[in-house]
């Protein structure tokens, strides 16, 4: 069309005697025009924190507002102001109305250095010292003392009953490992001397491993990965609680590191200040991104399904229960497959993937197709998230979804003993996912291993085929526009918050009301035959994985609110959780 659209930007509201005039002024900057092709008219006022201005911001550093009205009416025209990676554009969805007046309200985001009043971020740096680790993430396990420790049982059989058990009055650190100290046999079969054995350690929670057939005979008592206390003991059982990192200190506490924006803030341990209720859901605050986005999981659904909108309880982050940290997406229904459709093939460890069968890397781990997770994912935000009083898209952010693709080419790791090829991620080839390697050789102290991190990789091919956005495409692909923006936490994230490879944790604040198998979002291997993504055990909640079809690991959803959240209320207790606005 040849009429271009007209924008007109206030300069300043000047109010007469009669408070009746305002001065509207023509604003014909090219840079922040609406579509060319749109001939109505369109009255735009700016405001930046709150001063009215004559142009748009040059930065990016702030969260926009856009109101319309025609007349005294709000309408609804689809109006958005987004930052195009140049400057702010202004669109519209639905051109046809004239004569509207938009107000656009630039307000400055808050970070963690200047976090804002009244807000999320702020009242978390309020609550919290930052502090240095007790513990390495991914080496060990959360520090604790024995009274932190919940108590486990191990059934004791009746052949096992006529074992000789080995046991030490103490222990001592042995590096990263232990040894007994005070070591002994009993003087005669578990089952006529298990009494003896409350208040000692024991080297297995398996009396096989923990004694022998023979009188007398000594189980090695050094270099061991954990001991067990013994609590209490019958004929047939006994009760225990497992030793697994040698620090004996408590560790819940917020640190830092870098991130793909900056730097971020994460809990980590037995941590029981990072409550929080939204949606009528109760969440775990997982970390704080180095743009100030604040990323959740799940810690109650809350009997929230697509068949009930009405909550299980007006306070949601008092209730306990194994089950509870798992989203019902249909129904009742709260397991999944990662991916059911592309499972033998190194493609179907994508949160999106390619073609089953690619002769390259590109091809295979192409981001066209959803996985199950994703879809599950997505009918949980349709059928049960959005359907929340109050909901509002905006208040969640578009953060990064680490779905780490890239692949292990170093040969010489090869934990599970494979014959490795040379041709890396895509079709039937055997090869590890970087996720493996930083988790394994963490777990073990070996030499080169760099340990869990929260910076999304490049690709194989140096491109963003791992690092999953909505419409943020400065650092994410933009592949998941027209999808939610929710995801699984990877397995990275879970290990800062206290997972490690192998190691028992029942401390950390993650493990609450998800005693079962769950998803992360980070691929371990393609082995020859299928595909594996980590996951964490809800036994020990160590570090697990399972084949991608395997449809009985539980979706645990996470999510991040923008920087700009407000709260009601709230110190991030379970009894007084933050509460958030809901718009």
């Amino acid at each position: 069309m040849n009429n271009k659209k007209k924008i007109y930007l206030v300069l300043t509201l000047f109010i007469s005697i009669v408070l009746m005039f305002g001065i509207w002024f023509m604003f014909d900057n090219k840079e922040n025009t609406l579509n060319d092709d749109d001939n109505s008219n369109y009255y735009i006022a700016a405001f930046i924190d709150g001063e009215a201005s004559t142009t748009f911001p040059t930065t990016k550093d702030y969260i926009a507002d856009v109101t319309c009205k025609k007349g005294s009416a709000e309408v609804n025209i689809g109006a958005k102001v987004a930052w195009t990676g140049t400057k702010w554009k202004l669109s519209v969805d639905d051109a046809s109305v004239s004569d509207v007046a938009c107000n656009i309200r630039f307000v400055t985001k808050p970070t963690w250095s200047s976090p804002g009043t009244g807000t999320l971020l702020a009242a978390i740096k309020k609550d919290n010292t930052v502090t240095e680790t007790l513990t390495q993430p991914g080496i060990e396990s959360s520090a604790h003392t024995l009274d932190d420790v919940p108590v486990q049982t191990a059934s004791v059989s009746s052949t096992y009953q006529a074992y000789y058990i080995t046991y030490g009055t103490g222990w001592e650190a042995n590096g990263t490992k232990f040894n007994l100290t005070g070591t002994a046999v009993t003087s005669d079969t578990y089952a006529k001397s298990y009494s003896s054995l409350v208040g000692k350690y024991l080297v297995n929670k398996l009396v096989s491993d923990a004694g022998s057939s023979t009188a007398g005979t000594m189980k090695t008592t050094t270099n061991l990965s954990s001991v067990y206390y013994v609590v209490s003991a019958t004929q047939n059982s006994f009760t225990y609680k497992v030793v697994s990192s040698n620090k004996n200190t408590t560790e819940s506490l917020l640190a830092s590191t870098e991130d793909d924006y900056g730097t971020s803030y994460y809990f980590r341990g037995a941590v029981t200040n990072n409550f929080v209720e939204y949606a009528n859901m109760c969440w775990r605050i997982v970390r704080i991104t180095g743009n100030g986005a604040i990323k959740l999981v799940l810690y109650n659904y809350n009997g929230l399904t697509d068949e009930n909108n009405t909550p299980s309880s007006s306070t949601p982050c008092n209730v306990t229960g194994n089950d509870l940290a798992f989203a019902r997406y249909e129904g009742d229904t709260y397991t999944s497959a990662f991916n059911s459709l592309r499972w033998n093939d190194n493609a179907s460890v994508g949160f999106m993937y390619g073609t089953a069968g690619a002769s390259s890397y590109a091809a295979a781990h192409a981001n066209t197709n959803p996985s199950t997770i994703l879809t599950n994912l997505n009918k949980w935000y349709t059928n049960v998230l959005s359907k929340q009083p109050g909901f509002n898209d905006n208040q969640l952010a578009d953060t990064i979804w680490c779905n780490d693709k890239s692949v292990v080419t170093d040969t010489t790791f090869n934990p599970f003993n494979y014959t490795l090829g040379t041709n890396y991620g895509y079709a039937k080839n055997i090869n590890y996912y970087s996720a493996s390697k930083r988790l394994v050789q963490a777990s073990s102290g070996s030499a080169g291993g760099t340990g869990p991190s929260l910076i999304c990789p490049n690709d194989n091919n140096g491109g963003k085929l791992s690092k999953f956005t909505v419409s943020d495409t400065e650092y994410g692909n933009g592949a998941l526009s027209g999808y939610a923006k929710v995801g699984l936490l990877t397995a990275d994230e879970i290990a800062f918050a206290g997972s490690a490879y192998k190691k028992p944790n029942l401390t950390y604040y993650i493990y609450g009301n998800a005693n079962d198998y769950w998803w992360a979002l980070s691929p371990e291997v393609f082995d020859g035959h299928g595909a594996f993504v980590w996951g964490v055990s809800g036994n020990d909640q160590g570090f697990d994985s399972t084949f991608v079809f395997n449809d009985y690991y539980w979706m645990r959803p996470s999510l991040s609110l923008v920087a700009s959240t407000k709260i009601i209320s709230g110190s991030g207790t379970v009894s007084n959780p933050y509460r958030i606005a809901m718009q």
